[in-house]
């Protein structure tokens, strides 16, 4: 039987071919799924936080804000870097459509401050006394200002420097913090979390208000003196 020759290379089978390119098409199917499973992770997955509670705080927050200002007039939204704090986009989606439907109210401006590293900021909580006045100062015309980043402590010397003020909303965290401003009118609705209990409502909530009863209440000077006789250390756990 004559041998093979010498540099000769038989051609690769029908069958080889197959099989590689069913692992190359493997390979593509594997790389789509992969990629779908990661954009639905960034873009759909269920977040890490209470959705129908945090619309419920926008939504009040619009609210009130119609209130104050008579249903028209315009708004200037001081927030946050909402990449940094998800749950802040629920809530200013929530307040702008819920602003839409409650008169001629319109969204001047979005200030949307950088927290960088600083750990004060987060919803209800990272405006400073000197951040404040230089807003309100540049923004004398508007008809209210909104902050879901909290309501800056102000001394007798800020609070001299301050000419004027438009109607100012806040979200906040620390209620006691909030007696100076609100009783200086500085400062005329805040949202907080509750610190009366038992909270209204059942307790196990269903609807986005009652969550905000549940977890939240409205704050102003009609009712600040409630704030100073509340025990906040003692609420229970909810």
């Amino acid at each position: 039987m004559p041998g093979k020759r010498y540099g000769y290379v038989e051609p690769m089978s029908t069958s080889d071919d197959t099989t590689k390119q069913k692992l190359i098409a493997l390979g593509a199917i594997l790389a789509i799924v992969a990629s779908a499973l990661w954009i639905y992770r960034i873009e759909f997955a269920t977040p890490q936080f209470n959705v129908p509670l945090h619309q419920a705080v926008g939504r009040v927050m619009a609210e009130e804000t119609s209130r104050l200002v008579g249903h028209s007039g315009t708004v200037l939204i001081v927030a946050m870097d909402t990449s940094k704090a998800p749950e802040l986009k629920v809530q200013l989606d929530a307040f702008e459509n819920r602003l839409k439907l409650l008169g001629k109210i319109t969204v001047k401006d979005r200030l949307m401050l950088d927290p960088g590293e600083n750990p004060k900021y987060r919803p209800g909580s990272g405006l400073s006394a000197k951040r404040f006045l230089k807003i309100a100062r540049k923004n004398a015309i508007v008809d209210a200002i909104v902050s879901f980043v909290g309501a800056p402590e102000l001394t007798d010397a800020d609070l001299a420097r301050l000419k004027s003020v438009p109607t100012f909303v806040a979200e906040a965290h620390s209620p006691e913090r909030l007696i100076p401003l609100l009783e200086k009118k500085i400062l005329q609705v805040a949202i907080v979390p509750r610190y009366e209990f038992p909270a209204p409502g059942p307790r196990k909530p269903e609807t986005d208000r009652q969550w905000f009863d549940n977890k939240f209440q409205i704050v102003t000077l009609e009712t600040v003196a409630s704030v100073s006789k509340a025990r906040l250390g003692d609420a229970p756990e909810q």
